[in-house]
């Protein structure tokens, strides 16, 4: 089975084993504050001409016999610590997204965000934040600071919750804004 084929059933798999580890855990009260974590899964797409992005990726990965695009799958962890806003269920949110993009291209391009946001009780939520990525400049490499603006809907499930975010780095050190759409789940650590 082609790579390609496979991302349908993987991400179905994925939502599934969020639904079984919902269903597996009790009901506790609310608490003020709740540290949730999860996996999380998506893509990126750097706003780069193809040959601009083949040509910086070749730097850091060199592979003639082929060519990278600026799309590109991103699989990671999310840590969230949530301060819930008295009774209701909104809330402040403090995420650190740890994410390794490419690996559908055969490389491996890191980046850590860490956001500071708001979720409503509703599920909207929106954050900001620094965004540390892999830095291709044409006789360097190393490590590129940027801000990260981000906005989505949560789903709850039980005690399992399923992000569905949109990010966009405007300004990264390589001057090529990026968007990633996320999604994953996240569930209450006991």
């Amino acid at each position: 089975m082609k790579r390609s084929n496979l991302a349908l059933p993987c991400i179905l798999l994925f939502l599934c084993l969020g639904a079984l580890v919902a269903a597996a855990q009790d009901s506790d009260p609310p608490r003020r504050l709740e540290i949730v974590f999860g996996p999380r899964v998506g893509v990126s797409y750097i706003l780069a001409p193809f040959r601009d992005f083949d040509a910086s990726v070749q730097r850091i990965f060199p592979d003639d016999s082929r060519q990278y695009i600026p799309i590109f799958t991103q699989f990671g962890l999310n840590l969230e610590q949530r301060i819930r806003l008295g009774n209701t269920q909104s809330h402040f949110a403090f995420q650190e997204v740890l994410l390794v993009g490419g690996i559908d291209q055969n490389i491996v391009l890191p980046s850590l965000s860490i956001l500071i946001g708001f979720r409503s009780r509703k599920g909207l939520e929106f954050g900001l934040g620094p965004n540390l990525s892999l830095k291709r400049s044409a006789d360097d490499i190393g490590v590129g600071l940027s801000v990260v603006y981000s906005v989505g809907w949560t789903f709850s499930f039980a005690d399992v919750f399923i992000p569905v975010d949109l990010a966009f780095v405007p300004t990264p050190s390589d001057s090529n804004p990026r968007f990633t759409l996320l999604t994953g789940f996240n569930f209450k650590q006991r």
